[in-house]
């Protein structure tokens, strides 16, 4: 009888093979102990990499937003649009470890590119542009390259692709979220930062980051709590695909309605009545947080419950991580954003940016629970 590194036994006289079952290292704690071990490390490579007084890196706001989203970006790519190919052929943790670094050695390409090289041909884009304009306008391109990749590969399940091997079926799965993410820039964000279209713009900026932002919470929410739901129950394969964009762009719009109301009830009167701020981007700013605990319930903690029937468990789950993300928001803009990672403040403690703090967290989690695999969180069961 032989043993291999991952527990799997071989007999040889009869050709059977025994598994060992993998149980979760820390019993009933696993989830929650993975949970704070992210905020952990989120928070000691934000004061090293990002924290606006005690990073010493000096990078400014603009330009970490930026690189950040991009790199969340190059995960989607690497993560779910190839599936992980082809790091999954190398051992953890060395294939998380690779993976890590593409996925950052494409954001920074991606961000130069937009700023240095674009941006010498459209100032739009400029990373000379006053106040980081420039690289906050390719951090919004993102926005739209979020709901296009994450909606062909979690919602359409790489439609019409889906029969091909990788990585034939990530490159076409690549194209056609790009030019979604083309069509979504050229029409929603691009106008809002060019000088000579920004009068003109068919949608604010701030309404558009709402309604996109909310309808990437809707395909999370689908993704990770309702099993796809409602487009899951369409057979046809076609329509099952415009099912999910017409329910997650509806769905999107009809969220952000409920955010704002949301967000009306937690923000104090004082802040709502000052000139900056702005309640279709708070919208997206509570929405962040969704999309955090969305991903934290479903990729980390299995996403309870299962036992209470279909349409139960979809709402004690949505339940659930409703109170985490209004929770979440309210702690952090009031406390946390300006006490712990040093965002200016709007006025007294009040201040922050969840979309730039919760996609950071968002980031090492979907690096973690994917990328590495949940490496070290289960062990072998003891015979």
């Amino acid at each position: 009888m032989a043993q291999t590194g991952e527990g799997v036994h071989f007999e040889a006289d009869v050709g059977t093979v025994e598994v060992a079952e993998a149980v979760p290292r820390f019993g009933a704690a696993t989830a929650a102990v993975i949970t704070a071990g992210i905020w952990i490390v989120s928070l000691l490579s934000w004061w090293l990499l990002a924290d606006p007084d005690w990073s010493p890196v000096g990078a400014s706001q603009a330009a970490v937003g930026s690189l950040l989203f991009w790199t969340i970006l190059a995960f989607i790519f690497t993560g779910f649009t190839f599936g992980n190919w082809p790091f999954s052929k190398l051992s953890q943790p060395l294939a998380g470890v690779a993976q890590v670094a593409f996925d950052v050695a494409f954001a920074f390409f991606a961000v130069w590119l937009f700023t240095f090289v674009l941006g010498s041909w459209d100032p739009t884009f400029s990373h000379a542009a006053k106040g980081g304009a420039g690289f906050t306008a390719a951090a919004f391109v993102v926005l739209i390259g979020f709901y296009a990749y994450s909606l062909v590969a979690a919602s359409w399940g790489g439609y019409p692709f889906e029969a091909l091997a990788q990585p034939t079926a990530g490159v076409s799965q690549f194209f056609l979220a790009a030019f979604i993410t083309m069509v979504g820039t050229v029409v929603l964000i691009y106008p809002n930062f060019s000088a000579a279209l920004a009068k003109d713009a068919p949608v604010s900026l701030p309404t558009a980051t709402g309604w996109v932002y909310c309808s990437i919470v809707v395909l999370l929410l689908a993704a990770m709590l309702w099993e796809n739901w409602p487009w899951s129950m369409i057979r046809n394969r076609h329509l099952r695909a415009l099912g999910a964009v017409v329910a997650s762009m509806g769905g999107g719009y009809v969220l952000f309605l409920v955010f704002r109301e949301i967000v009306k009830a937690v923000v104090p009167g004082s802040i709502k009545g000052m000139n900056t701020f702005a309640l279709d981007l708070e919208a997206a700013q509570i929405g962040v947080c969704f999309s955090l605990w969305s991903l934290t319930w479903g990729l980390v903690c299995g996403a309870p419950p299962k036992s209470l029937g279909a349409a139960r468990n979809r709402l004690a789950r949505t339940a659930i991580v409703t109170v985490l993300s209004v929770g979440t928001y309210v702690i952090f803009m009031r406390v946390v954003a300006t006490k712990v990672l040093h965002f200016a403040a709007i006025k007294g403690n009040y201040g922050g940016s969840p979309l730039v703090w919760m996609d950071w967290v968002i980031l090492v989690l979907l690096w973690y629970a994917v990328a590495f695999g949940g490496f070290l969180s289960t062990r072998r069961a003891r015979a």
